[in-house]
């Protein structure tokens, strides 16, 4: 399906230009964890901020930093939009 695989090169593109949820929270309240594949050198820290609601824990915040490829740091960007809330 060329349409569709298009679409997926144009999404991972724009969030490799345009990253969402760039930057780092500030520690301790934040929760950081570091992402590393040595393989190819790809890094991908994440903070998150984690609150209870009602009983429900929930990603109030999050933030990625990090260097690589376009696709690990696509998928870092699209993850935190999916996580966030």
């Amino acid at each position: 399906m060329p349409g569709l695989e298009d679409l997926y090169r144009e999404i991972i593109l724009d969030h490799y230009r345009n990253p969402r949820n760039r930057g780092e929270l500030d520690a301790p309240a934040a929760h950081r964890v570091e992402g590393f594949n040595p393989l190819c050198g790809d890094e991908t820290p994440v903070s998150l901020d984690v609150a209870d609601h009602d009983g429900v824990a929930v990603v109030d915040d999050v933030k990625v930093t990090g260097q690589g490829c376009s696709i690990s740091q696509s998928s870092a960007s699209m993850m935190s939009q999916a996580v966030k809330g």
